[in-house]
């Protein structure tokens, strides 16, 4: 009896406990003030860190960090474009006319690899130092998802808005990646997969693989002078955990590691690749500390939500960060958002499916939409109650009411109305993100014409640096499935340069790439891997390359153009 009254003892405390704990929970609430506040953060200019390092801020979305060593220059990531670069390797030439060195890459992201080549050019044989895996991760993105996420990534830097809607990017001032803008990123020289001891040029550096915000992603210590550079991994935000222009699933845990990595050097100096420079052990220590515990919080209390059955939306609104965590600085959501990181959580762990039944196969959108008409006494009264939304400033049900009015004879209508509530959920959004993606669709929906993807033009030095194989590797998912379920065709190519076959055979609906040869071939090609790599990339026609003689075809010459008809290529022009 007594064990029973102790346990019921030690329940009642833990659920006293526990409402505690929820009390304690404060949303985040910024405001549109707060987000021009937060643009002093991106103040333009050159800061001395210590006698022999700088950082360039608010000149592109991303810092670049240069060390200065006994004869050269070591710079750590590069900008997003090379007009970016430019800008910046003209402030830096203000202090040191030293050559470029080396090059470190942190992560694989845009912003951080594709102004490389300016920098190279200021140096002779420069040494590319990167983790393993972010040459991979670059080709990924440029050649097997770039429409995608071009697309999404401008709606969510807000790439074509006016100054007053765009009033920073939350990690940067702005992206700078424009229709005429010159990306090119070099292959790195020099690789390690778990960490890299080397001396540049007379500084000690420690590259450490550290994943976080990418899996590649890797920070720079300099023991000698305790300054830490951790890319991003941390910035002056709350973290994307998750991007909504799209993103595998970034492991959280590994993330709090690598911060606790980063918290055990005890760093003097820390200078991220995005936000201002932090000075001070115990400052440091302590930022890095609430950093990983805000992060770790999300993740167990979405665990420990999702272990009471949960569904995704219910665990979202359960997982709040509590108030000392909530206020402090560098967890304002300029950035990634709690809820959107619970919810890459849930899904990471669990996967798409909620737990609740009714998501196994619900109603195809239009069908749902069509019966909510009907239940509504149909489309006329559910375009008064959308209009009401406006009035009433219920602008998210209002986003709701307009999908359900797409295929009904109010859809022209509904888009218009979509458009005024995007427009207003934006000018009350402070997270630039969410604010962005609202203006930018707005437009979107006000102009059919309008297109939010930048696809500025590769240029066919930057395709060198890219292996021939993961162009064939990203052609299968271009391919228009619809239009050869009764196609049986195979296109061989011999790259003379590499001295290597590869082959494509359309097979019913699906494209088989190999390195070797798929029977015998209705095409036969031999060209050079460049030449194949600039086709492919619509840098240059087949048939200029045929005039030229630098391809050729011994078999099935009419039918390469069929071949190539059935891949949905991007179109960079």
């Amino acid at each position: 009896m007594l064990t029973k009254i102790r346990m019921l003892s030690v329940l009642t405390f833990v659920m006293l406990l526990g409402c505690d704990q929820q009390n304690d929970k404060q949303p985040i609430n910024n405001t549109p003030q707060d987000l021009q506040q937060h643009s002093s953060t991106f103040d333009k200019g050159v800061i001395k860190v210590t006698d022999n390092i700088h950082v360039a801020i608010g000149y592109g979305l991303a810092n670049s960090i240069m060390i200065e060593g006994e004869t050269g220059l070591i710079i750590i990531d590069t900008m997003e474009t090379q007009q970016e670069a430019k800008l910046v390797l003209a402030e830096f030439r203000k202090i040191s006319n030293k050559p470029v060195k080396a090059i470190i890459y942190t992560h694989n992201h845009t912003d951080h690899v594709f102004g490389a080549a300016t920098f190279a050019k200021a140096g002779d044989n420069v040494e590319i130092y990167a983790h393993e895996s972010t040459q991979y991760y670059i080709n990924r993105v440029v050649n097997t998802l770039r429409p995608t996420l071009v697309t999404r990534s401008m709606r969510m830097f807000g790439s074509h808005l006016a100054q007053d809607e765009l009033v920073n990017a939350g990690i940067g001032p702005f992206l700078g990646v424009k229709q005429h803008s010159n990306l090119h990123s070099m292959t790195p020289t020099k690789t390690f997969k778990e960490q890299l001891s080397v001396t540049i040029d007379g500084i000690e550096i420690q590259l450490v693989h550290a994943p976080g915000e990418t899996e590649d992603q890797l920070f720079v210590w300099l023991p000698q002078q305790k300054v830490l550079m951790p890319g991003d991994n941390i910035y002056k935000t709350f973290p994307n955990l998750y991007t909504i222009r799209g993103t595998y699933y970034r492991d959280v845990t590994k993330w709090i590691s690598s911060l606790d990595k980063m918290r055990r050097l005890q760093p003097d100096y820390i200078i991220p690749s995005h936000t201002r420079p932090i000075i001070g052990k115990d400052n440091i220590s302590a930022i890095l500390t609430v950093y990983r515990d805000a992060i770790q919080f999300v993740h167990d209390q979405t665990i420990r939500y999702m272990n009471q059955g949960l569904t995704i939306e219910n665990v979202v609104k359960s997982v709040q960060l509590p108030q000392h965590l909530a206020s402090h600085p560098y967890l304002q959501e300029f950035y990634g958002t709690v809820e959107w990181s619970v919810k890459s959580i849930f899904t990471g762990y669990m996967g798409w499916f909620d737990g609740n039944a009714t998501s196994l196969q619900p109603l195809p959108e239009l069908l749902r939409n069509k019966k909510m008409v009907q239940l509504a006494g149909g489309a006329d009264n559910l375009y008064q109650a959308l209009m009401g939304t406006l009035a009433e400033k219920d602008y998210q049900w209002g986003l709701m009411l307009a999908d359900m009015l797409i295929g009904t004879e109010f859809e022209a209508k509904a888009k218009s109305v979509k458009s005024q509530l995007l427009y207003n959920m934006a000018q009350l959004e402070s997270n630039p993100n969410a604010r962005h993606y609202y203006f930018t669709q707005a437009k979107e929906l006000e102009n059919s014409n309008f297109d939010p993807a930048i696809f500025p033009k590769p240029q066919a030095e930057f395709m060198k640096q890219l292996p021939v194989a993961s162009i064939f590797a990203a052609m299968p998912t271009s391919l228009i499935a619809e239009d050869t379920l009764d196609v049986v065709l195979t296109v061989e190519f011999w790259m003379s340069d590499i001295e290597q076959t590869f082959a494509i055979q359309i097979r019913n609906g699906i494209a088989e790439v190999q390195n070797y040869p798929l029977g015998t071939p209705d095409v036969k090609i031999e060209t050079s891997s460049q030449v194949w790599k600039e086709i492919a990339s619509k840098i240059r026609s087949p048939i200029s390359a045929i005039m030229s003689g630098e391809l050729s075809i011994s078999t099935g010459k009419l039918q390469l153009v069929e071949f190539l008809s059935y891949f949905d290529l991007p179109d960079v022009d």
